[in-house]
């Protein structure tokens, strides 16, 4: 873990990023409340049980603070740290085969990076809360370019969170203070957006996790409105999951459309959801700081939770 004591201007950044990921997910009004009832009283159960641990071996890799996930076509796992600004890329069985990244704002460093992508053509981006931009890499982990700044115009970030690439190769982004998601050619190039400060289908209040569902619609984390909105790849709303509990920050989507919803401080859950959104479970349940997900083929569902520093591996028993 790097600190950083010596760098009073990067600490202020360091010290208001870490507030809002522990702020963010204030919705827990009545509603929720009864919503996490509701849940709490269903006979439905998923039946995952914790295969893995990565993180634990002194002397293996050691994260400071593991927060983004995702998968590449081969369920290679690729992970982000908020506090070491690293990117590193394992095997699904958890052999590291490379690292690239370091606290910063150089080229190739990376400042509280939150989300990563990765394209057909195993092109790597990531999301940086604390640099307001999105760095790129090669598939090797070879620095290739970054795009974006701190602001409200188009191209521009308040904090860019999750992220993902859908198979067109159109990159999307959670833009978290400027309530919208940005949509990027595989060079950067602004596209599009969507999205306002509301309440209402379409709007958000700090949306975090972004994921492309099978069907290239884009699903996203809407935190303070405690929901989950899928929209068309041009921004139209196709669904709204309402009833998905309090904090809700990043989420999974499965091939067969279920998907699961990690709540790392309201809840200290990730929970499981059917295709119509109905509850099917908790996969881990009383332990803060779970973050990113990610679902492979192989059917383990992979789970960054940063207060230990660990990524936790749940396999279905029907498949163990």
């Amino acid at each position: 873990m790097r600190y950083m004591g010596s760098r009073p201007a990067l600490t202020v950044a360091v010290l208001a990023v870490t507030a809002v990921l522990s702020l963010m997910t204030g919705a827990c009004g009545a509603d929720v409340e009864q919503q996490e009832a509701d849940m709490a009283d269903s006979s439905e159960a998923s039946q995952f049980q914790q295969t893995g641990v990565w993180g634990e071996d002194p002397e293996g890799v050691q994260f400071a603070w593991p927060n983004g996930l995702t998968l590449d076509n081969d369920d290679n796992v690729y992970s982000t740290e908020f506090q070491g600004g690293h990117l590193r890329k394992f095997t699904p069985d958890g052999e590291l085969l490379w690292e690239t990244g370091g606290d910063g704002s150089e080229s190739g460093q990376m400042s509280n990076p939150i989300g990563a992508a990765v394209g057909d053509d195993g092109v790597v981006y990531v999301s940086e809360s604390g640099n307001s931009r999105v760095s790129v890499f090669d598939s090797d982990g070879t620095f290739r370019s970054t795009w974006g700044q701190a602001g409200s115009e188009p191209g521009q970030f308040q904090s860019a969170m999750g992220i993902d690439v859908s198979s067109a190769g159109e990159v999307y982004v959670a833009d978290f203070g400027n309530n919208r998601v940005q949509v990027f050619d595989s060079d950067g190039n602004y596209l599009r957006h969507w999205g306002q400060a509301g309440a209402s289908p379409g709007d958000f209040n700090n949306p975090i996790g972004v994921r492309i569902g099978p069907d290239d619609n884009v699903w996203v984390v809407d935190s303070k409105n405690a929901r989950i909105q899928i929209f068309s790849p041009g921004g139209e709303v196709v669904r709204v999951f309402d009833e998905v509990g309090g904090g809700p920050e990043i989420i999974s989507v499965t091939d067969s459309g279920q998907f699961f919803v990690s709540s790392p401080w309201v809840d200290g859950e990730v929970k499981h959801f059917g295709t119509d959104g109905e509850f099917l479970g908790t996969l881990v349940s009383g332990l803060e700081g779970l973050h990113g997900t990610a679902t492979g083929k192989n059917g383990i569902v992979y789970v960054a939770q940063t207060s230990d520093n660990v990524i936790r591996l749940f396999t279905s028993i029907d498949n163990s």
